[in-house]
């Protein structure tokens, strides 16, 4: 009817094709099962035939019964046990939660400097999530998203990239929304705020990450700028613990270069 052979056998029978080995380990082991059998019936027949006529005779019988269901019992519970303890799954490594921290290290340009920091980052668990360097009237800033695991505080970092040859090192909690592209950040709010003049002053203070204050305000220093709109208006931007660099005080110029080319096609 079309079916395969294999060395003139077909291998569609269950039993048909099997190893030699197979079958002969089969029937010796159903033999020896018979045996025993046979052996526990003529052990529970002298049982019964010896203590059956006495009255502690049914009493012993049913103690060694609860005796050998104890043992199987006890031993089915181990082998259970073995089983679950060999098959139970590996734990998942737990990964530790990790804060993000905006770092900024006055560094001498010199060979190796920035390998020395992000050495030093490493060495305490950190991990450099991104990198610029911005040129600045006394040197050169270098300035890192750090993400540290929780328990390592800001104070550790400091001192390890000071240690490492960093100056005026200084740290401030971080968002992941400031990990965006710094170019591509200031092409969407140049064209943002080309589209309402209104919208100039938070677009600078989005540029920088800084906020705006008052122009009678007592913020002065390296933290506060102070640029004049296409209208003549002041404003003043603050951050914080993050003095601005020369570097952006020219990415804060060129935006307002742009918001003045985009507001005199409409004054004419």
């Amino acid at each position: 009817m079309g079916l395969k052979l294999r060395k003139g056998r077909s291998i569609d029978h269950p039993g048909v094709g099997a190893p030699h080995g197979h079958g002969t380990r089969a029937w010796r082991r159903e033999a020896v099962e018979f045996a025993a059998l046979f052996v526990a019936a003529g052990i529970a027949h002298l049982f019964s035939t010896a203590l059956g006529h006495r009255e502690s005779g049914a009493l012993m019988l049913i103690a060694l019964g609860g005796v050998l269901c104890a043992i199987v019992t006890a031993h089915i519970w181990l082998t259970h046990r073995r089983h679950s303890s060999g098959s139970r799954p590996v734990p998942e490594t737990v990964v530790p939660a990790a804060r993000l921290w905006r770092v900024r290290a006055r560094v001498r340009e010199t060979p190796g400097q920035l390998a020395a920091l992000a050495a030093a980052t490493a060495a305490i668990g950190g991990n450099i999530m991104s990198l610029s360097t911005q040129p600045d009237t006394d040197g050169t800033v270098d300035e890192l998203h750090v993400q540290l695991p929780e328990p390592v505080r800001a104070e550790t970092l400091v001192e390890a990239l000071t240690a490492a040859g960093g100056r005026s090192v200084r740290a401030r909690p971080a968002t992941m929304r400031e990990l965006v592209d710094p170019v591509t950040r200031a092409l969407l709010l140049a064209s943002w705020a080309g589209e309402d003049p209104d919208r100039l002053p938070v677009a600078l203070a989005a540029l920088l990450e800084a906020r705006l204050v008052p122009d009678a305000g007592d913020h002065d220093g390296r933290e506060t700028l102070s640029l004049t709109a296409p209208s003549g208006d002041r404003i003043r931007l603050h951050r914080p613990g993050l003095p601005f660099t020369a570097t952006e005080t020219a990415r804060a110029l060129a935006l307002l270069g742009q918001a003045r080319r985009t507001a005199e096609p409409r004054a004419t």
